[in-house]
């Protein structure tokens, strides 16, 4: 029994072990360091996940098969090539749903031709698929795959910290790591997209844009046109920006006029069916060939395409949410005299028509698609805000 009042809490308050905690538990040293270990293991945690449990997804195989297209030009050879190598790591129920999981794949499954045909719409990733050849003599094409997924997952994860003690905002990170999981951070590290890479370069390139390193900044944002065609739109996004905001334009435009003609090289030479019919595929209905596939536009069509984004997005989505809470909390930090300097203001405005424009230019409903604007969005404000556990609000 202990003394005075005879419980335990009793004690630690006269003892002073209570106020003691109180105090180290309010050291701005110690929390910066929880929020640090905290970020760190959820980044980890998701690789080693990644690492153990991949997510064999279609654009996997599509990927590994477009990779393989320097060397296998025949349709038979090509699809007998592509599977044997996915079959040395996947296990009979993950080919399983690949091979037959839906009459998609099982007719992907069963006709090498059509199979092929489906690669023009992979091949303008030219940057991604370059990256994927050169790692195949070192590790595999598949291992290469998984890996170009998990390692700038750990690299985006590192910068991120980087940011943020630049920033002073350290504790931030208890806020910003939930925040980019919700946007997809796991499901891009697991699965086999040039997803994770595109955004790890375009998130260096926003912070040396925030650091007025624009060249540099528009050496990568050139770069990661070519990991993904459609980050375009972020380059655009951006190029209006310094338009609307008075930064030197001549950078961004000459970068958006190169990365457009480059891109629309790659495009020609990879044989892709153009823009409507990619979009009545991913949009409006999915074809088991894409071999001479031109439909002929439809007003129709274009409006189910954007209903079903729309509808998807928001029933099976995170992002939509994400983007309306990091515009209430752009504005209140306004409102409270907390947003920083121009640049950090240009760039969120760059990010939030950069969002809407993604989806306007292409309505495709997935987290992954917008995670480039609303975890680099989420990444800014959070620096701007700098959150302290440690201070306590005054009493009134």
């Amino acid at each position: 029994m202990m003394a005075g009042d005879g419980t335990v809490m009793g004690w630690a308050l006269r003892t002073g072990i209570v106020r003691s905690f109180t105090q180290a538990a309010g050291s701005k040293r110690l929390l910066d360091r929880l929020a640090v270990t905290f970020f760190a293991v959820v980044c980890l945690t998701i690789s080693a996940y990644a690492l153990v449990r991949p997510d064999y997804n279609w654009d996997m195989v599509a990927y590994v098969a477009t990779a393989l297209e320097d060397r296998h030009s025949d349709p038979v050879e090509l699809h007998a090539e592509t599977w044997r190598l996915i079959s040395e790591r996947a296990s009979e129920s993950q080919l399983y749903a690949l091979q037959q999981g839906n009459t998609y794949n099982l007719n992907q499954w069963q006709n090498p031709a059509d199979f092929q045909s489906q690669l023009s719409m992979y091949r303008v990733k030219v940057g991604y698929i370059a990256m994927l050849r050169t790692l195949e003599p070192v590790v595999g094409l598949v291992n290469a795959a998984m890996l170009l997924s998990i390692l700038p997952s750990l690299a985006l994860g590192a910068f991120c910290l980087f940011w943020l003690a630049r920033e002073d905002a350290l504790q931030g990170a208890f806020v910003l790591a939930p925040l980019l999981v919700l946007a997809d951070y796991a499901h891009m590290t697991t699965a086999v997209v040039p997803d994770m890479l595109v955004s790890l370069v375009s998130f260096v390139a926003v912070y040396l844009l925030l650091r007025r390193r624009d060249l540099t900044a528009c050496l990568l944002l050139f770069a990661s046109v070519f990991l993904r065609p459609d980050n375009i739109i972020l380059v655009f996004a951006l190029l209006l920006t310094a338009i609307a905001f008075g930064w030197r334009v001549f950078p961004l435009l000459v970068t958006f006029v190169a990365a457009l003609a480059g891109g629309m090289i790659a495009a020609k030479v990879g044989g892709h069916p153009g823009w409507w019919a990619h979009f009545y595929f991913s949009c409006v209905q999915i074809q088991n060939s894409m071999a001479n596939f031109h439909p002929d536009f439809s007003l129709v069509d274009f409006a189910r395409g954007y209903i079903r984004g729309a509808v998807v997005a928001v029933m099976d989505n995170e992002w939509p949410a994400i983007f309306a809470l990091l515009l209430a909390g752009w504005a209140l930090l306004g409102r409270a005299g907390r947003t920083g300097g121009g640049r950090e203001n240009a760039l969120l405005f760059a990010l939030a028509i950069g969002t809407l424009g993604k989806f306007v230019s292409f309505p495709l409903p997935d987290d992954r698609f917008y995670f480039v604007f609303i975890g680099a969005m989420s990444m800014v404000l959070v620096t701007m805000w700098r959150p302290r556990f440690d201070i306590m609000p005054a009493r009134a």
